[in-house]
């Protein structure tokens, strides 16, 4: 039985200053170095509008410019001591760094191709024939441009957005969205509720991970309260989704007493996050409201099932052996990322 796709979270693009590169007369007349130039222009000029420009468009020309820096010998700072690059934190504006640095503004471009590649999948009609491929086969390219930025930035300062800490958490929240699709695609298609529950748990854990990043330093409070709760609730709602789908598995083998169990620690889990984690889409609700609706029946039928016929002892939650996960994606490559080939053919404008 398939659900409703739930909200997926993207990630805002930073935004930079203008950088006047290459005043120095040697590179005036070069054609080269004006398309480096203009694509340098166009980059800061569209940064105030990255919010309605359509996510494709702004990807095409954030690795437009990355072609071009690929092809730049020297650090053009050698050339022009007064040439830095200033690039302001995604999540909170008001902090910006400033640097003369080649590999900064490299690194601060591939996590906008990360955001950009986010926002493409969040656009994703994923109710759509390949929409659920699509999106994330987009969240695989996402978590990769985050690990190549924070690779770009060692030894180098910049804000905390660009940290290791942030690049490792948003690398596993797009992993996490991505695993979460793979579990969409593997309910439409009727898989076994064994592999179904395998899918869920991974990405439960991909989210766990993720929540466990955003709530110490130096990330907590960096972060919208609704960003930390709909991470905190997906981890809640994927982990139930597993239980779900394994007691299922386990009422066919006729072990009630741990499907009993199963049940009951899934319904547990998604009540403590509806209490506790305020200020996720309301839809995120309805979608755990009606995966506890079916938990609650299953559990129901179980327990009469157990006193009329079994008898089986049901065990404690903490004696239940963890739940088996399987992994389905993986960051992308510098090579997939920047093959503009694999565009995909269902972004939304």
């Amino acid at each position: 039985m398939s659900r409703p796709p739930s909200p997926m979270l993207s990630v805002p693009e930073k935004k930079t200053a203008a950088a006047e590169l290459f005043r120095d007369r040697h590179f005036f007349n070069s054609a080269f170095f004006t398309d480096l130039r203009e694509a340098r222009a166009s980059l800061s000029t569209a940064s105030s509008q990255t919010t309605t420009q359509d996510p494709s468009a702004r990807r095409a020309l954030l690795l437009r410019y990355h072609r071009l820096l690929a092809s730049v010998r020297d650090d053009p700072c050698a050339f022009d001591d007064n040439l830095s690059f200033t690039w302001n934190d995604a999540f909170r504006p008001h902090l910006k760094r400033t640097a003369a640095s080649l590999r900064f503004e490299k690194a601060a471009l591939m996590f906008n191709v990360g955001a950009a590649s986010s926002r493409i999948a969040v656009a994703v009609d994923r109710a759509a024939e390949g929409g659920v491929k699509a999106a994330c086969g987009e969240f695989q390219r996402a978590a990769g441009a985050f690990r190549a930025a924070a690779e770009m930035m060692e030894g180098e300062e910049g804000t905390v957005d660009m940290g290791p800490e942030a690049a490792a958490m948003l690398e596993r929240l797009m992993l996490a969205q991505a695993q979460e699709c793979c579990f969409e695609r593997a309910l439409a298609a009727g898989t076994s509720p064994a592999a179904c529950s395998k899918v869920a748990k991974q990405a439960a854990l991909y989210y766990e991970e993720a929540y466990a990043s955003v709530v110490i330093p130096p990330l907590q409070n960096h972060f919208e309260r609704s960003w930390i709760s709909q991470i905190q609730f997906k981890s809640a709602l994927l982990n139930a989704e597993a239980s779900y789908r394994y007691a299922i598995d386990l009422h066919e083998k006729t072990e009630i007493g741990e499907e009993i169990a199963r049940l009951q620690f899934g319904i547990d889990a998604i009540v403590d996050a509806k209490r506790t984690a305020r200020g996720a889409p309301g839809s995120l609700y309805d979608v755990a409201s009606r995966l506890e609706q079916d938990m609650n029946q299953n559990l129901e039928r179980a327990l009469n099932e157990n006193n009329r016929i079994y008898l089986l002892r049901v065990p404690a939650a903490k004696l239940l052996a963890p739940l088996p996960a399987a992994s389905l994606v993986r960051s992308a490559s510098i090579s997939e990322i920047l093959d503009v080939k694999a565009e995909t053919g269902h972004q939304s404008s």
